[in-house]
């Protein structure tokens, strides 16, 4: 009898030890082979889901954001889904960290692969557009002061998102988790309004 297998689930582990590879060796060390030793599979194997390496890596940066989208509450509303959006982004744990290390791996490797730099410039604007569409809800609210730059602050919550990473990666204790929830709130206390 034929074994039956979920591809769905097969994929996901395939990403998940592109993950460990790349947490552990690099992006640049992260083989199609390495990968597979890894996931306990053929190069056959991950040749039938991805194409290539670049599909592969792409995939991998891409189910990295679906991990975060798909913990996200969509109850909440205004400055508090900017809140946990924001949380949510940022290595608080370690397994946002894990994800914030396989994240940065994808800039440097991104740098003369126009694939990469055209997903992560879509990445970016999906990222910058979610913000922006939970802060013009919080303005609908009544939430923000009057003359809060909403383009200003989703460029300040997008750095600090990217430079927390940055540092999780390099520097794993160099901001704690209570340090960079403080960093947040510290922002949305300074475009917080009055309230309706």
């Amino acid at each position: 009898m034929p074994k039956i297998v979920d591809h769905d689930e097969r994929r996901r582990s395939l990403i998940e030890a592109t993950w460990r590879v790349i947490a552990r060796e690099g992006i640049a060390s992260a083989t199609t082979r390495g990968i597979a030793r890894e996931a306990g599979c053929s190069s056959g194997v991950l040749a039938h889901y991805f194409a290539d390496k670049a599909e592969l890596m792409a995939s991998a940066m891409l189910a990295a954001h679906a991990e975060v989208h798909a913990r996200l509450d969509p109850e909440l509303t205004g400055l508090a889904s900017v809140r946990q959006y924001m949380l949510e982004c940022l290595p608080l744990d370690e397994r946002r960290r894990f994800l914030a290390v396989v994240e940065v791996s994808f800039w440097g490797q991104a740098v003369g692969n126009p694939r990469l730099v055209e997903l992560y410039a879509d990445e970016v604007q999906g990222f910058r557009g979610r913000i922006r569409t939970r802060l013009a809800q919080a303005a609908e609210q009544g939430e923000l002061r009057p003359e809060v730059d909403v383009e200003a602050v989703v460029h300040e919550l997008h750095v600090l998102n990217d430079g927390l990473s940055l540092q999780a990666a390099l520097s794993p204790h160099g901001a704690p988790a209570e340090r960079q929830t403080a960093l947040v709130d510290a922002i949305l206390d300074r475009i917080r309004g009055a309230g309706p």
